[in-house]
């Protein structure tokens, strides 16, 4: 089991466990000019009501990815970062590599972050890990070796027990390594789909330790794309995804992704989804369209 907290909410998952939701969309390198000039200004007002809209579309924790060349990442992460934290108290993931912004971001942070992520390299595992154990986070271990992402579920197992040797040898706990099975794009790669599958299953099976993935990854290039992504969430529950890095905004989410928690055993009772289930019908202007129970 993988705990994460922020300064007011925790949150766990892993195997048996409901799935954990984490909202995607704050990555700067795509978002519209108008947010771009907000945090060249030193805002963070728009990407704090992305957070709190994800939140309230059924994401526990939210992904914070500071990529874009106009921007000092060392400078804006830190400012995000801290928006985000006092505005909703929620898990984050730190979607950085830069070791200086990560540093500054942490900085007197009482919380336990999520860092995504790791490779396989050895320059990645060299310089990311010693902050892994500074800061006691947890972190993503995505199966990508020093050569190329391995296109057999065997492959990528083997990857994650060479990242598995590197993070023991650190003394980093095995509840704390999530590892990323690897989510690749359908339209480019056709029948990838079943390689990640086979690799969630091998990871809960061998070695017993939580997964996640980037689902928006699954329909890139597709028309449509977020209901091509929330077939692939679905699909996966069962075979062992444990969290998935997911656009709040795609329609039915919450509802199917507790459903498939309830029929692959993860919430036996469905408590969550009769939870759900009874709040929208106490409140029908809760809906998103087409999320009616009636």
């Amino acid at each position: 089991m993988t705990r994460l907290s922020g300064s007011r909410h925790d949150v766990e998952f892993g195997p048996g466990l409901p799935t954990l939701l984490i909202n995607d969309q704050l990555r700067v390198y795509d978002q519209t000019p108008e947010i771009l000039a907000e945090l060249r200004a030193g805002r963070c007002d728009a990407l704090v009501r992305l957070a709190q809209a994800g939140m309230t579309a059924g994401c526990a924790a939210v992904d914070i990815l500071i990529d874009h060349p106009e921007l000092d990442e060392a400078a804006t992460l830190p400012r995000v970062f801290l928006a985000i934290d006092q505005a909703l108290g929620c898990p984050i993931s730190i979607d950085s590599r830069n070791p200086l912004a990560i540093e500054r971001a942490l900085e007197g942070y009482t919380g336990k972050p999520l860092l995504n992520s790791i490779t396989g390299e050895p320059a990645s595992l060299e310089r990311l890990l010693p902050l892994v154990v500074k800061y006691r986070m947890a972190v993503v271990a995505l199966l990508i070796n020093e050569v190329r992402i391995p296109d057999t579920w065997q492959g990528r197992l083997a990857v994650a027990r060479n990242i598995l040797a590197h993070t023991d040898a650190a003394g980093i706990p095995r509840d704390d390594v999530v590892f990323d099975g690897v989510c690749m794009a359908a339209s480019t790669l056709p029948g990838s789909m079943q390689a990640t599958l086979d690799t969630l299953r091998a990871i809960h099976g061998e070695l017993g330790m939580s997964t996640i993935l980037g689902i928006g990854n699954a329909g890139f290039g597709m028309p449509d794309q977020t209901r091509i992504d929330l077939t692939y969430l679905v699909a996966a529950i069962p075979w062992g995804l444990d969290a998935a890095l997911v656009d709040y905004r795609t329609q039915h989410l919450q509802i199917l992704a507790h459903a498939a928690d309830f029929l692959a055993g993860n919430d036996p009772v469905g408590r969550n989804y009769i939870s759900l289930y009874r709040q929208r019908r106490r409140s029908a202007t809760a809906c998103e369209p087409g999320d009616s129970f009636e």
